[in-house]
């Protein structure tokens, strides 16, 4: 890719605090996520979707791997032939206003592009607000970068085991929504946080008791969410939980319960 094909027209602060957020938002998980494909085997090719060329630039910098990038689109017409052409393993869109812009490039990698995963970047939240947006794998807002669980890594290793992620703010939101949107494909399983911290307690032997008092909630939520959340992966015991999600691509570095001793 030619980087004199980009001509930025923002003002240089923002520009420069722009670049700043897609290299947290992108790099800060990205080498342990490229030592996972290969393990798993998953295709780490990118195709970049945004609207400000500034955006594409700062996103295809942060890439460690230029040779993965399979090209960039501005528009959803030309995203979708980006997609149909290139096939790449992973739909990188960017949405930076209150608007869903790239609805129906979601909806085509999701219903047709079966060898590409979705990551949504979304500087408002707003933008949950078309159905379509609430379709991708792992969708990230901007506002929880800074988080210590994250969310990019989460994101990225979602695309690996093929369940659906979408960080702490983004499942906050979609829970208080009065608009009934769309929910991820039956075969993608969506892990929140709680879903995260429990696992994360089953490999460490914390008790129910001792994970609601780490965690300031009740003996019964914990026991409520633990039996969900062996539902969803199809289970009836933690043991089996934690080969499950072994199976899936989770990996477990402690981020919840840091200095528990078993």
């Amino acid at each position: 890719m030619e980087t004199d094909a980009f001509h930025p027209g923002l003002a240089e602060d923002t520009l420069l605090e722009s670049a700043q957020n897609l290299y947290r938002l992108f790099v800060s998980g990205e080498s342990r996520f490229l030592y996972a494909c290969l393990s798993k085997g998953f295709d780490p090719s990118i195709g970049i979707v945004a609207e400000s060329s500034f955006t594409i630039m700062a996103v295809y910098k942060a890439l460690k791997r230029r040779s993965d990038f399979r090209g960039y689109a501005n528009t959803s017409s030309e995203a979708l032939a980006l997609f149909s052409r290139s096939k790449p393993g992973i739909a990188c869109i960017v949405e930076s206003g209150s608007q869903c812009l790239y609805g129906d490039v979601i909806e085509f990698v999701s219903a047709s592009c079966p060898c590409t995963r979705s990551i949504l970047f979304l500087s408002s939240l707003q933008a949950l607000d078309h159905s379509p947006a609430s379709r991708a794998d792992a969708i990230v807002a901007e506002k929880d970068v800074f988080l210590p669980i994250n969310p990019v890594y989460q994101g990225l290793m979602a695309l690996i085991a093929g369940t659906v992620y979408r960080s702490p703010s983004v499942v906050r939101y979609l829970e208080e929504s009065p608009v009934a949107l769309d929910s991820p494909s039956p075969d993608r399983l969506v892990l929140g946080l709680r879903d995260q911290q429990l696992l994360e307690a089953y490999v460490l032997g914390l008790s129910n008791r001792e994970v609601a008092e780490k965690l300031s909630l009740s003996v019964r939520t914990v026991q409520t969410y633990s039996g969900q959340l062996l539902q969803r992966l199809g289970v009836n015991n933690r043991q089996k939980a934690i080969l499950r999600a072994i199976e899936l691509g989770i990996s477990f570095v402690p981020k919840y319960f840091r200095g528990t001793s078993n």
